[in-house]
């Protein structure tokens, strides 16, 4: 029998840092030192902090990884705030207001709900051009089966062009976001590769190719113009349906920069019950970008909350697109 492990406060924040240095694949990548942050942090705490300051004290840490996945939880949970700061490429209520609008659109776009009634995700074209299809996927936890891809792809394809509005989707389904890039390539294309922790030292790293292979039915998305909306809370399986259709030379991405979130994450309990969370791996394009800290637009656009009747980013889109239609 092991001996229980020791639950100090020193024991704790110990545990804590060894368990990133061993785990975490980014550091390098983040500019994380944490052998000074393990030293310079852990000279400051005593066995007479309570509980709350220890925890801070163990978030210095979780706040320096500045990745979204990677979290600290206690009576509370703390995550790095990526999207603090950031200007904003999306407004709910401007979209909604005056295009996603039934008393507008005239019924051109189909609000789909899940099985409790709930919507689900948008699908069908705005007048600003009847020639282009509009999705909006407000995430990738979505009540849709196999057949209900193929249905949605059938249809889609009876337009020019495709515009799917992928703003404020912070991830769900990294399988499902998988499923619809299927749709968009008729070849098995190589994407790039994800790079593992592997075991406690620096170098112990290993290499996965990964591959967008196509759709096995007829009903793809091919050689026509495709543009995606983008900001910052484009989160985890968001950017995995991105970084898949990143190498295909028919997609451009417009609006502002995702939020990055492309890892695997590993979990855990540390002696005292803390539950952490941290990414033990990052995603590496085939021209060599990172995807962790987020990518960045073909056309960068923001929109104006002053001006509350118009989505600068969905124009421009459609600005964009119209000229691609008939090429």
């Amino acid at each position: 029998m092991k001996p229980n492990p020791e639950v100090s406060n020193k024991a704790i924040f110990n545990e804590y840092a060894k368990l990133v240095k061993e785990k975490f694949a980014m550091l390098k990548l983040k500019g994380v030192d944490i052998d000074h942050l393990r030293d310079s942090i852990g000279a400051t705490i005593t066995e007479d902090m309570n509980e709350s300051e220890l925890f801070s004290k163990l978030t210095v840490i979780t706040e320096s990884l500045k990745d979204g996945h990677s979290t600290l939880e206690g009576d509370t949970l703390f995550y790095y705030d990526f999207a603090k700061g950031q200007p904003k490429a999306y407004d709910r209520d401007i979209l909604f207001n005056n295009y996603l609008n039934p008393a507008i659109d005239s019924g051109y776009i189909t609000e789909y709900k899940d099985s409790q009634g709930r919507p689900d995700y948008f699908a069908g074209h705005l007048p600003l051009n009847p020639e282009v299809a509009y999705i909006r996927f407000p995430s990738w936890i979505l009540d849709i089966t196999d057949e209900g891809i193929e249905d949605l792809f059938k249809e889609i394809n009876r337009y020019k062009g495709l515009i799917i509005d992928l703003r404020d989707n912070g991830g769900g389904d990294p399988v499902l976001a998988t499923k619809f890039a299927k749709h968009f390539t008729a070849e098995e294309i190589y994407i790039g590769y994800e790079r593992f922790k592997t075991g406690p030292a620096e170098g112990d790293t290993s290499v996965s190719k990964l591959y967008l292979k196509p759709a096995t039915s007829d009903n793809k998305f091919l050689d026509k113009p495709v543009i995606i909306l983008t900001d910052i809370w484009c989160f985890s399986a968001t950017t995995t349906f991105m970084y898949s259709v990143y190498p295909l030379s028919n997609v451009k991405f417009i609006g502002y920069k995702t939020g990055g979130g492309a890892g695997s994450v590993a979990t855990g309990i540390l002696a005292n019950g803390w539950i952490w969370n941290l990414s033990v791996s990052e995603f590496i394009d085939y021209q060599g970008n990172h995807w962790d800290n987020g990518h960045w637009p073909d056309i960068e656009q923001l929109i104006d909350e002053n001006n509350p009747d118009v989505d600068e980013v969905l124009e421009r889109a459609y600005d964009e697109i119209g000229p691609l239609l008939h090429r």
